[in-house]
């Protein structure tokens, strides 16, 4: 992976330098304004926007302004450091005074030595030694209570007239700024527009205040007195923050996906779908500068670790739900089967509970319901079935899968749990075959690596591209696929309605490779081109009956004509030799059965001689029967063997119970020898 840039922190620009909403002019226009304001009477001005709209970096561009002048100190007090510690009575004017001695200690001495005391005199801290933290902070490190107790007695009038004493002397004013005002609790609110309007009066100081207008003024709001009412009587001068145009935050979003999408190897992103999806789901949540930084830090990660593997432009609109409106995502995990279930084909499934869940999740969005209706119709489009009475196949949920849209549930799974389901694996695997579809000795040598407990849904994962196999993949595609059928194991306990064996699974992909050649001449030179490449029995009669006429097996992919020359010619194939894959056959026993119902009385019997014949000649005889009774969930197994079927091709019980010695002479007592003993000796399965 190429090397990714960091993305920016959710912090304040700390100059015009890094100003991108063009507010340095505005900022420092405003800045000049203060300064030329007569402040002997004091100020206050508020800086006004909602969180998150850069009201602290308009601050800071002020303060670079102000910077160019040395003397005109700006002071710095921000009160969320001090929340929920202490009060803040007792940190304000020490911590202004403190900064005072850093600008100029002899400049400022007798306004820093007035605000310690000043402060002294307000604090609410009581006296008795043992109680709080400020008393071994400042009592034990520089006082002596007595003094403290002294000053007390005296009041604060006295301190304030020393203040006001000192700041008439400065011949330009000190700017106390204090951001962070509306991150406060309620209370703590109360206290800094207390604390300000305590020194408000005092000459040659402007207070900046930057603040949220709504959150204060609620906060503020008391005994039916409204909180604008107060803050009119403390602010004097405010300046609201222009909006920030949507265009711009629109430049911002992409600059600063930009490098991080860049950074991901082989990463999904579908360009002709990101302008709907950021249109009508993204860019509705984003209101602000720290918006934009919110949504690009949080989905790094995200991208970082899925965009290889789920469309980006699903990953996006989901973390811009999941970062600003988690109260959606989390009704979007919820029903997360209802989002991506298609409809029945036969309208027989009752869809009363998923419509209602949908219906809950357009609850819970409320005002922005129409949002949630632009997820579905982008994101789950298998949902608009209970929105627009839209409903989508099973053919939709294979090209969801193919293309990694979160649209198909395994891939929703994968990015709420960060951990590829076992089908997503395995399907990976089928994206890596996918790709020697034109290569028969790649594709089989891939194929050939992949474990074998895997094949099954490796094969399962290429119908997600059955409308899309190249002509040019149709011969050796079906040609390694083909001769792969016995590589896959036969899973055990099955339930009791899946049908599927390998062979079907197998000749179903097969089967849309042909059906991909529209020109019947065409398609049967493709036939006649893959069964000379077929090497077992079992693959070659088991192809020949997928293209034949075969009451409900064959699709007729050729002529009748050729259909019964390829059956008589694997007829005659059989008869001539034993197969030169026994161990490869899956299917011999209905190989030779079908070859003696073809050949009639003219069918010679195998001679079965060789240990080989004979023990894939039953071990294909034998299969599973499963029965389930009404009332337990308990599936039974039973082992039987077509037993007719096994004396009819042997030529006889006599001929069958003697290949069965030479077998047993060869292996041994084996379950296979004991289950055709079981047969030899009359035994038979009862009726389920």
């Amino acid at each position: 992976m190429s090397e990714v840039k960091k993305p920016p922190v959710d912090n304040p620009i700390q100059s015009s330098k890094e100003d991108v909403l063009g507010r340095a002019v505005v900022a420092q226009d405003f800045a000049r304004s203060i300064r030329d304001l007569d402040a002997s009477q004091g100020i206050v001005v508020g800086v006004l926007g909602a969180w998150g709209h850069g009201k602290s970096s308009f601050v800071n561009l002020m303060k670079e302004e102000f910077s160019s002048d040395p003397e005109f100190p700006v002071v710095e007090f921000n009160p969320w450091l001090f929340s929920g510690s202490q009060q803040l009575t007792d940190v304000f004017f020490r911590e202004i005074a403190a900064e005072l001695r850093v600008k100029n200690g002899s400049k400022f001495a007798a306004i820093a030595e007035g605000l310690d005391k000043y402060g002294d005199v307000l604090s609410p801290v009581a006296i008795i030694p043992w109680f709080g933290a400020w008393w071994d902070r400042a009592f034990r490190a520089s006082r002596a209570a007595a003094t403290w107790w002294s000053n007390r007695k005296r009041g604060s009038r006295p301190f304030r007239e020393e203040i006001t004493e000192a700041l008439l002397k400065l011949e330009q004013p000190i700017v106390v700024v204090i951001d962070d005002i509306d991150r406060l609790t309620t209370a703590e609110i109360r206290d800094i527009f207390k604390l300000v309007r305590l020194t408000a009066s005092f000459p040659n100081i402007v207070y900046i205040l930057a603040f949220d207008r709504r959150r204060i003024e609620k906060a503020l709001s008391e005994d039916g007195v409204p909180g604008r009412d107060y803050l009119e009587k403390i602010v004097q001068l405010s300046f609201d923050l222009p909006a920030i145009p949507r265009e711009l935050l629109r430049s911002q979003v992409f600059a600063k996906l930009d490098p991080i999408l860049e950074g991901v190897t082989d990463l999904r992103f579908k360009q002709e779908d990101w302008p709907d999806i950021y249109f009508e789901i993204i860019e509705p949540l984003i209101s602000s500068l720290r918006d934009v930084t919110r949504l690009t830090i949080s989905a790094r990660t995200t991208i970082q670790a899925l965009g290889s593997q789920i469309e980006t432009v699903d990953l996006m609109a989901l973390e811009a739900v999941r970062i600003f409106r988690p109260e959606i995502f989390e009704e979007l995990q919820r029903i997360r089967s209802s989002l991506t279930g298609v409809s029945d084909s036969f309208g027989s499934v009752d869809t009363t509970r998923q419509q209602g869940e949908v219906e809950q999740l357009l609850k819970v969005a409320g005002d922005e319901a129409e949002l949630v209706r632009h997820l579905i119709s982008r994101v789950f489009p298998a949902a608009r079935r209970f929105t627009e009475r839209t409903s989508y196949g099973r053919d939709s949920v294979a090209i969801w899968k193919r293309e990694h849209r979160l649209a198909h549930i395994s891939y929703f799974d994968l990015y709420l749990g960060r951990t590829a389901p076992n089908d997503l694996i395995t399907f990976s695997l089928a994206e890596k075959a996918y790709a020697y579809f034109a290569d028969s000795d790649a594709l089989g040598e891939f194929l050939d690596a992949v474990p074998s407990e895997q094949l099954e849904d490796v094969f399962s994962g290429f119908e997600a591209y059955q409308n899309e196999y190249p002509l040019e993949s149709v011969v050796p595609a079906s040609i390694a696929l083909l001769n792969r059928i016995h590589k896959i194991p036969e899973r055990e306990h099955r339930g009791m309605f899946d049908i599927m064996r390998p062979h079907l699974i197998v000749g179903r992909v097969v089967l849309r490779l042909l059906l991909r050649i529209e020109d019947a001449a065409e398609r049967e030179s493709a036939v006649s081109a893959i069964l000379p490449h077929l090497v077992s029995y079992s693959t070659q009669r088991d192809f020949i009956q997928t293209v034949g006429y075969q009451e409900g097996a064959g699709h007729k992919l050729v002529s009748e004509q050729v259909a019964s020359d390829l059956e008589a010619e694997f007829a005659a194939r059989v008869q001539a030799g034993e197969s030169p894959v026994l161990e490869d056959e899956w299917d011999l026993l209905r190989v030779y059965w079908q070859v003696a119902e073809h050949l009639g009385e003219d069918y010679v019997a195998p001679a079965l001689t060789q240990p080989d014949e004979v023990r894939a000649l039953i071990r294909t005889a034998r299969s599973v029967a499963r029965s389930q009774s009404f009332d337990s969930r308990t599936v039974r197994e039973e082992e039987h063997l077509a037993w007719e079927p096994l004396v009819r091709v042997a030529g006889g019980k006599d001929q069958l119970l003697a290949a069965i010695e030479r077998l047993r002479e060869a292996d041994g007592d084996t379950p296979l020898i004991q289950l055709a003993d079981r047969y030899s000796g009359g035994w038979r399965p009862k009726d389920f």
